[in-house]
C-alpha cells in the first residue's frame, strides 16, 4: 500500500468512526437529551464572571403576616454579589406587591397554601402545549407572543383557552426565576379570564425541590456558592414559589387528551392509579413531613417507569422496552383518552407517534440548530406554531 493510499484509508476510517457517531449522538444519548443540553458544568465556578444581573425577587414567609422580599445583585466589574431586601406586612389573604430597584413587575402573594387545580377539564376549545423550557425565558416569551397567548406587556391574551406547560421549567438555562414568575402570573390571569394554565411537574422540578442541583446553570451555581446556600433554599415550603410549586399537578386530562411530562407507562395500569392518585402521590413526596423513607419513595412514587422519568414512548432502558401497541392501547383505554402528549425526551420537531396516539412536544428551546415551536390544538386540528406567528398543520 502506497503512502497516498494509506492516508486515504486512514481518513476514511476517521470519518466513519468519529464524525458519524458524533453527528448521530444528538439522537442517541441514553438520557434522551441532545448533546448541548446533556452536559453538567464541571469547570471552576470561581472563574465565571457573568455580565450584570439581578435575580429575584424571592419571597420567604417569616410568619403568617410578614414576608421577606429579596433580590440578588451581581456586578461584573467588581465581580460581587449583594442582597437587596425589604420586609412586608401582608394584611389580607392575598396581595399584589410591587418590585424593588427598577423592577416594574408586580407579584401576587398568597397567605397559606395554594389550592390544587383540577386534573380533568372538558369542553375546552383551544389548547397550546409548551415543551420543556429549561430556563430559556427569551425563547418562551417569543413563542407565547407568536401564538398570541400574551401581548407585548406579557399579559394573558388567550381568553378561555388552556395552555399546558409539560414540565421542566428548571435547570440548564439562566432565566429560571423569570420563567417561573411569568408562568405563575399567567396562571392567575388565565383563571380570571375563564381560561386555564397548567404547569405540570417535570423531573427537574422534583430534582430541585429535593435538593438535587446537578443541572442548574453556572450562574446559579456561583450565586449559591457566594451566598453559601443550597439552590433548593429558594423553593422551600416557606417560600412563595415553593408553596406554589408544591400545589401543581403532574398529569392533566383535557377533553379526551392526556398531558404528562415523561409518560404514562404500562406499570401505572398495574398499580391501578387514577390521575388524581398520581398527582396526590407526587405532591405528597414533596412535603417535608411525608413520613416515607427514600427507599419507599423510590419504590412507591419514583419507580423507573414513573410519569416524570419514563422514556418508553421513544427509547428503551435497562428497566423497560419501548411501549408496544397493545400496551399503549391499554393505557389509553384505562384513562379513557385518545392521545397522550409528553415532553422529557427531546425531538427535533413536534411529531406524532404510534398512529397519532402519542405526541412528542419537547423541542429544545435556545438550541442553535433547531426551530423552536409549540403545539396548537384548535378546531380538531394540530399545528406547529413558531415564534414569528406562523404555523403549519400536523393533522
Amino acid at each position: 500500500m502506497s503512502l497516498y493510499q494509506y492516508v486515504r484509508w486512514l481518513v476514511a476510517i476517521i470519518c466513519i468512526c468519529v464524525i458519524f457517531p458524533v453527528n448521530a449522538q444528538k439522537k442517541k444519548l441514553s438520557s434522551g437529551a441532545f448533546s448541548k443540553y446533556d452536559k453538567v458544568f464541571r469547570g471552576n465556578i470561581d472563574d465565571i464572571n457573568l455580565p450584570d444581573y439581578t435575580d429575584g425577587p424571592h419571597f420567604s414567609w417569616i410568619d403568617s403576616k410578614e414576608v421577606r422580599m429579596w433580590y440578588i445583585d451581581h456586578l461584573q466589574e467588581e465581580n460581587t454579589i449583594s442582597i437587596i431586601e425589604k420586609r412586608l406586612k401582608i394584611k389580607k389573604d392575598s396581595a399584589l406587591v410591587k418590585g424593588l430597584k427598577g423592577d416594574k413587575n408586580k407579584y401576587w402573594l398568597r397567605k397559606g397554601k395554594y389550592p390544587v387545580q383540577k386534573d380533568e377539564f372538558n369542553n375546552v376549545g383551544k389548547i397550546l402545549v409548551v415543551g420543556d423550557v429549561h430556563g430559556e425565558y427569551d425563547a418562551l416569551v417569543n413563542l407565547l407572543k407568536g401564538a398570541k397567548v400574551i401581548d407585548e406587556e406579557l399579559n394573558w391574551l388567550w381568553g378561555n383557552g388552556h395552555v399546558v406547560f409539560i414540565g421542566d421549567i428548571f435547570d440548564r438555562g439562566e432565566k429560571v426565576t423569570e420563567s417561573l414568575y411569568l408562568v405563575k402570573k399567567l396562571q392567575q390571569q388565565a383563571k380570571i379570564n375563564k381560561g386555564r394554565l397548567h404547569l405540570l411537574l417535570g423531573n427537574h422540578e422534583i430534582m430541585v425541590l429535593m435538593n438535587d442541583a446537578r443541572y442548574i446553570a453556572p450562574k446559579y451555581k456561583k450565586m449559591c456558592k457566594r451566598l453559601m446556600i443550597n439552590y433548593s433554599r429558594f423553593f422551600k415550603e416557606d417560600t412563595e414559589l415553593g408553596k406554589w410549586l408544591r400545589s401543581l399537578n403532574s398529569a392533566v386530562k383535557i377533553n379526551n387528551l392526556l398531558f404528562v411530562h415523561g409518560g404514562i407507562s404500562p406499570e401505572m395500569i398495574e398499580k391501578n392509579m387514577s390521575l388524581t392518585q398520581i398527582n396526590e402521590e407526587i405532591r405528597m413526596s414533596l412535603k417535608s413531613d411525608h413520613g416515607k423513607s427514600q427507599a419507599e419513595l423510590m419504590k412507591e412514587v419514583y419507580f423507573p417507569a414513573n410519569p416524570l422519568w419514563y422514556r418508553g414512548y421513544l427509547m428503551k432502558t435497562r428497566n423497560y422496552s419501548i411501549i408496544t401497541d397493545e400496551e399503549l392501547d391499554k393505557v389509553l383505554n384505562y384513562y379513557d383518552v385518545e392521545r397522550i402528549f409528553f415532553g422529557h425526551t427531546e425531538v427535533e420537531e413536534i411529531r406524532f407517534l404510534k398512529k397519532g396516539k402519542l405526541v412528542a412536544v419537547n423541542v429544545p428551546m435556545g438550541h442553535d440548530d433547531i426551530t423552536e415551536q409549540v403545539l396548537l390544538i384548535e378546531g380538531g386540528k394540530y399545528y406547529r406554531t413558531f415564534n414569528d406567528g406562523s404555523k403549519e398543520i400536523i393533522e
